[in-house]
């Protein structure tokens, strides 16, 4: 746009033109301009706003995958352990007369329930571990409990002297509470246990060695073992263990001890 002559008859009226033209322009420049920057903000505000947006998805399905596989190997069972609990978990309990609560551990072999030896000596188990021995010593009963859990008293519930005296075991308890009617029962062998029992005596104050046959339930007394102090130990080659009166002897199921 070119600037009019100063000798011009509209000069004033074209220089206000000019001018106005002028500021339009100016203004119509910053508008543009200001337009362009607008945009250029918004678009890169969007494009920030998506990148934020892919990386947050990134960011959720990577804790998301995490989280899943973390979620697998937490819902997936770990063998040793599972076997290792199972075996513990594994147990029939037996309460006994003075309300205790006493655990009989087994193991699952194949088809067959064995059960498991016990360090503590709260119960025994016979040499095939198809049974166990436990004691209840408030009523001095012996338990016999099979590897199906069943449970049941072998105690000897009366004692028949050659006489043909009856001597009853709640009867004697009862009026003698200190009597030893039986206690400490052993596995022999699979077939027969032994006991310690102040029978076949009443008055006197040592202790005998008596065997009971789990077939027949018949209670035979060992002949050649008397003491004060009785103690079974393990079975061996020679036979189970007693230390009576601090001498180690050994018995069989038939009764014969040797030394």
């Amino acid at each position: 746009m070119g600037k009019p002559s100063i000798f011009s008859k509209e000069y004033e009226k074209k220089m206000q033109r000019h001018k106005r033209n002028k500021v339009i322009l100016i203004v119509a420049c910053l508008m543009v301009a200001v337009l362009v920057v607008v945009y250029i903000r918004g678009a890169f505000r969007d494009v920030v706003k998506e990148t934020s947006k892919v990386k947050n998805n990134i960011v959720s399905e990577n804790k998301q995958t995490k989280n899943n596989t973390d979620s697998q190997k937490s819902s997936q069972p770990n063998t040793q352990t599972k076997s290792k609990d199972a075996a513990s978990q594994n147990s029939y309990k037996i309460k006994l007369s003075s309300g205790k609560d006493v655990s009989l551990i087994y193991q699952v072999k194949g088809n067959d329930k064995v059960f498991k030896a016990d360090s503590s000596g709260t119960y025994d188990v016979s040499p095939s571990g198809k049974n166990a021995l436990l004691f209840d010593d408030k009523s001095q009963s012996i338990l016999l409990v099979d590897a199906n859990g069943n449970k049941q008293d072998i105690t000897n519930p009366q004692y028949v002297s050659t006489t043909g005296t009856v001597i009853a075991k709640d009867f004697q308890l009862t009026n003698n509470p200190g009597y030893v009617w039986c206690s400490s029962p052993k596995f022999i062998d699979d077939n027969n246990i032994a006991y310690v029992s102040q029978l076949p005596w009443i008055g006197k104050t040592a202790k005998y060695v008596w065997i009971e046959s789990l077939q027949n339930k018949n209670h035979v007394m060992v002949q050649n073992i008397e003491g004060e102090d009785i103690k079974f130990q393990g079975i061996n080659e020679k036979g189970l263990t007693a230390i009576v009166d601090g001498k180690t002897v050994y018995l069989t199921a038939s009764g014969s001890v040797t030394q």
